[in-house]
């Protein structure tokens, strides 16, 4: 899978009756990704990083930098999840 989500004919559009979510974890919170059944996982977008300073609160040195991310956690994500 690629960035360019079109080519592969992935849309909301394409998926009138799935479920759409959102799944957030912090640093020292992992999270399990799982479907039931034949449902799959279509990832949107991934950031590893920190963009704001209201999700994943922590101490106040790290809240100092609110743009870091890592421009690759995408590509990252989906190449993890693509078996």
């Amino acid at each position: 899978m690629g960035a360019n989500r079109g080519a592969l004919g992935f849309s909301r559009a394409a998926l009138p009756f799935g479920l759409v979510r959102r799944e957030l974890s912090c640093e020292g919170y992992p999270i399990d990704l799982r479907c039931p059944g034949s449902d799959v996982i279509v990832i949107e977008s991934a950031n590893y990083g920190r963009t704001d300073d209201r999700i994943c609160d922590a101490d106040l040195f790290q809240m100092e930098n609110v743009q870091c991310y890592l421009p690759d956690a995408f590509k990252i994500m989906t190449q993890r999840y693509s078996d």
